[in-house]
């Protein structure tokens, strides 16, 4: 099956080269929507090239604007993005209820040259309760 996919994909950049899903995916979203985009690229790739009024040029338009190395980090923003969201799981209506907020504060640790751990609850609750045993 791989080879076929393999195949399919040879062929299709061979007698359709100016395809592009990415380019198709653009083109359909609103500029407030490609406004997230660029800012996600932004946020991802610390670059300044990605500014608000990119928002409203069309795929062939960030091409003329764009370096192909701001595109490639406008590639890994998108990726990085879809990561991230991906990370919020099924979204319930359940877990945007004002009880959710009602969250013990998730502490930060210090470990060396100033990186910072985010521990669960939890864990420091049950690394407090054994440094309380141990000094009695």
């Amino acid at each position: 099956m791989a080879s076929n996919e393999v195949w399919l994909s040879r062929i299709r950049r061979q007698h359709f080269s100016n395809r592009s899903e990415a380019a198709d995916w653009w083109n359909k979203l609103s500029p407030e929507w490609r406004g997230v985009v660029l800012h996600a690229a932004a946020v991802n790739s610390g670059a300044g090239v990605f500014k608000a009024h990119l928002s409203n040029c069309c795929w062939a338009e960030l091409f003329e604007r764009l370096d192909y190395r701001a595109m490639i980090q406008l590639r890994q923003g998108i990726s990085r993005a879809r990561l991230t969201l991906e990370g919020f799981g099924s979204l319930r209506d359940s877990d945007f209820s004002r009880r959710t907020a009602n969250r013990p504060e998730v502490k930060k640790v210090h470990v060396g040259r100033g990186v910072k751990m985010i521990i669960a609850p939890e864990i420091l609750y049950a690394i407090e309760q054994r440094e309380k045993l141990k000094e009695l």
